[in-house]
């Protein structure tokens, strides 16, 4: 564990432990912290000691393991609406999870950053061939339905160096031509979601819908992935479920519906 050469080396570990705590999705107990961190235990007693004090880590359950705390989440909550996650995903959990459960397939939220987009929550369908969705991972903008939604909500100037940065393809169905593109995007903002018909990946079909803070700005999309054709009905239903989802955690995180821009 490195510290940096001017740092305090108690806030780096505690630093190192945060991120531990954090990165593990059913909670850590103290023994795997230490092995983890190469810390001594009473170094990391004391630590956790503190930090559930502050309400920053918090047992899990009451049990020997650690998961983080009300305070870390109410502290989160100070960021911009627009950078606040925590408060996104929080939200978005129990809706995703209830639409994925009725319709047996799999939701993904997923942030702009930069050029691409990145998957922050999965919902996974409880059905046995839904689609895996990696949290974390990334896909260039104009190449699926959320990234194509991200870009639509772009002002002219972003939009701009986005095409300039050129359109590489995925797929023979990938949009490559700026102008096309730009065609699209208008479409999409007219429509208030977007759709991936092979884009991304052969055989991969995709309905996105724009999540947007109390500001307006587009903080994240709904998406549902599927492979195959649907039937009309089905295609219906999947993209109805998507703009539910969207419009619900949306009024969760900002108490607003989407408005038309």
């Amino acid at each position: 564990m490195s510290e940096p050469k001017h740092g305090s080396p108690v806030v780096e570990k505690t630093a190192h432990l945060l991120e531990a705590v954090a990165d593990a999705k059913t909670g850590i107990s103290l023994g795997a912290l230490v092995d983890q961190l190469g810390v001594p235990r009473s170094t990391v007693y004391r630590i956790l000691n503190s930090l559930t004090a502050h309400g920053l880590v918090a047992r899990v359950n009451g049990g020997a393991s650690y998961e983080l705390g009300p305070k870390f989440v109410q502290l989160a909550r100070r960021i911009s609406p627009g950078a606040d996650r925590v408060t996104l995903i929080e939200a978005a959990r129990p809706v995703l999870a209830a639409a994925a459960d009725r319709i047996y397939e799999s939701f993904r939220l997923a942030a702009p950053e930069g050029d691409e987009m990145m998957t922050i929550f999965a919902a996974p369908s409880p059905g046995d061939y839904a689609l895996f969705i990696k949290v974390g991972g990334r896909s260039r903008k104009h190449v699926g339905a959320a990234g194509k939604l991200a870009l639509a909500f772009s002002d002219y100037h972003e939009i701009e160096a986005y095409c300039a940065g050129g359109l590489e393809a995925r797929t023979p169905y990938t949009i490559t031509d700026p102008e096309t593109l730009k065609e699209a995007l208008a479409e999409i903002r007219r429509s208030g979601s977007a759709e991936d018909n092979q884009e991304s990946n052969l055989g991969l079909r995709a309905f996105a819908a724009p999540i947007f803070d109390s500001a307006g700005r587009l903080v994240a999309t709904v998406s549902v992935p599927f492979i195959g054709e649907a039937t009309p009905e089905r295609a219906r239903s999947i993209k109805r479920e998507v703009l539910d989802g969207a419009a619900l955690v949306m009024k969760a995180i900002s108490g607003a519906h989407p408005s038309s821009k």
